[in-house]
């Protein structure tokens, strides 16, 4: 007796691909096709996408003839088919027979063929460890190297691998965990998919290795002379922070506890002494910057003032009367920033700067003298004294008004003067008192010499002049002079906004061309006195200023630019540039 198998095979019609890409990088997904997939249990796993064909064979063997089954009585929808149910499927024949004595079994049950149709993507899940993190901005901040884990999980048919792409490098698969350690921004793309080809949506995520430290400043709020801060200062303290951002600032004053920087520091709660702040940032990491520290004064006394009267006077009943021809004479000392400014008024009248002792002339009567000075951190005092004082000795306590003093070429710049070797520079010293004796200076850290006569510095770059000057009863006074020799001219570029689109040549000489809209941008660096201006002469016209761009050039012309540069010593730099216009 002949035995009959019957053997019931799946086929799909097609590979169906899933590819999901994420728009806006580089890189591309890996292309996964669906599958029908065994498990090693047994079972068999379908993709819920894919058609469905059933085969007919009488024998086990792979090779042998088989059949396709056709349904008339639903034949719509078969040849190809699709499971309808997500996980457990079956496909079914009524009445079990006896494989041996080909009988009916009863009581009846059907054949039953499971299938399990998936058509649920994998779902992975990114872990890190190993270092501290902070979220911002939708980044993970960690503060050192970091292990990154990927895991996924299937519901039905199982994950087949996990892939991972990072910094937009090509899809690889992701077999073990990766380790961060360099310091900067990783953004990192994964997905899995499962054993019948479902595709993982794109997860992506972006973890920054932070290394740095923060960066912190001290930042002075309104009176500072040096390390000097008057009694209305802010000390504040300014911090640079690129990375995760800032956790806490901290600082110790005058070797106290630690405390919390909040505010800023006023120095109105401060004894007027020397006084030491030591400060640091932590980030959100834990990067802890090296401890800073700053040590200043705080001044709250303003400076001390002393009034006389100089030249002819009589003194009667307590009272110094002098002629018109008299002087007042103000001086104003400070124990430690130093006067900046002193102003006065007579009768309550216009406020004037004081330079040096002035005349009486003009008043009438009783003569009311207020005086006003403040000192380099705006310490304010003030004085006021009449015509009636008590006779006095003469004491000149001041030293000479040094200047000096520049004939040529000169630029300033704040407390920066800027000159070329020509210049002559005279030392000039005044004084109003017993007079002036001599000047001594050094240049730089050179030999002290007795200035005579006008001199010049001829080597290029940054000097000091230094300079005393000594009165007659030997008062001194010390100025110092910041001065930068520069006799080189600017250094001229030019930028066109379109590459040449050829050349040409004119009586052996090779000419750039350039399209008709192409725009010529002029520009020079001065790295002395700074640059003043630009003038230019377009095919031998007269020299006009550099505004703006040069652009509207006549279609098929040769152009030639004359372009000078000025710096503001005067000091200039030539330049030509011939190209044509197609």
């Amino acid at each position: 007796m002949l035995k009959s198998i019957i053997i019931i095979k799946f086929s799909a019609l097609f590979a169906l691909t899933a590819t999901i890409a994420l728009s806006g990088f580089a890189q591309e997904q890996i292309t996964h096709p669906i599958k029908i997939y065994k498990a090693p249990d047994g079972k068999l796993y379908a993709n819920k996408a894919q058609s469905m064909y059933i085969w007919l064979s009488s024998s086990p063997d792979e090779s042998s003839e088989k059949f396709r089954l056709e349904s008339e009585h639903s034949k719509k929808y078969t040849n190809p088919f699709y499971f309808d149910t997500e996980g457990y499927n079956t496909i079914r024949t009524p009445s079990q027979v006896d494989t041996v004595t080909k009988q009916i079994i009863y009581p009846l049950q059907d054949i039953i063929f499971e299938v399990f149709a998936d058509s649920r993507a994998p779902y992975s899940r990114i872990k890190y460890e190993g270092a501290k993190t902070f979220v911002k901005d939708q980044k993970i901040y960690v503060s050192g190297s970091t292990k990154v884990k990927i895991s996924a999980t299937d519901k039905l048919s199982g994950v087949a691998r996990t892939y991972i792409s990072i910094n937009k490098e090509p899809y690889t698969e992701y077999n073990q965990e990766i380790t961060l350690t360099e310091e900067k921004e990783h953004f990192i793309q994964y997905y899995s998919i499962d054993n019948v080809g479902n595709v993982e949506k794109i997860r992506n995520i972006t973890i920054v290795v932070d290394l740095s430290t923060p960066k912190t400043s001290i930042n002075i709020e309104k009176d500072r002379y040096e390390n000097i801060v008057s009694g209305k200062t802010a000390i504040k303290i300014d911090i640079i922070e690129e990375g995760s951002g800032v956790s806490n600032i901290f600082y110790k004053l005058d070797n106290n506890k630690q405390m919390q920087y909040t505010t800023p520091l006023l120095t109105k709660d401060l004894t007027e002494d020397d006084h030491l702040i030591e400060y640091w940032a932590i980030d959100n990491v834990g990067n802890k910057e090296e401890v800073n520290s700053f040590s200043f004064h705080v001044d709250k006394t303003p400076p001390l003032i002393i009034e006389e009267i100089l030249g002819n006077k009589f003194i009667a009943n307590n009272v110094e009367y002098s002629s018109g021809r008299s002087k007042y004479k103000i001086t104003a000392m400070d124990n430690k920033a130093g006067v900046k400014e002193i102003f006065y008024t007579i009768n309550n009248g216009e406020k004037n700067v004081y330079t040096e002792p002035f005349y009486l002339e003009g008043s009438k009567g009783n003569v009311a003298v207020k005086v006003f000075a403040t000192d380099n951190v705006n310490n304010l005092s003030t004085s006021g004294q009449t015509n009636q004082a008590l006779s006095k000795t003469y004491v000149d306590l001041a030293g000479p008004v040094l200047t000096c003093k520049f004939n040529g070429s000169i630029f300033a710049d704040r407390d920066t003067i800027f000159i070329r070797r020509e210049t002559k520079i005279s030392l000039i010293g005044v004084d109003k008192e017993s007079g002036m004796d001599y000047i001594e200076y050094k240049l730089n850290d050179g030999e002290t010499k007795r200035f005579e006569n006008e001199f010049t510095i001829e080597e290029e770059g940054l000097h000091k002049i230094h300079f005393t000057g000594y009165d007659m009863v030997g008062n001194s006074n010390h100025s110092e002079s910041t001065i930068v020799v520069d006799n080189q001219p600017p250094v001229i570029n030019e930028n066109f906004s379109v590459l040449a689109i050829g050349t040409k040549t004119i009586l052996d000489k090779k000419m750039d061309v350039y399209p008709n809209h192409v725009t010529l941008f002029l520009s020079a660096t001065d790295n002395k006195a700074g640059l003043e201006k630009i003038t230019y002469q377009l095919n031998g016209s007269s020299a006009s200023p550099y505004a703006k761009p040069l652009t509207n050039f006549a279609k098929g012309s040769d152009v030639k630019i004359d372009i000078t540069a000025t710096d503001k010593l005067g000091n200039k730099s030539e330049k030509t540039i011939e190209f044509s216009v197609n």
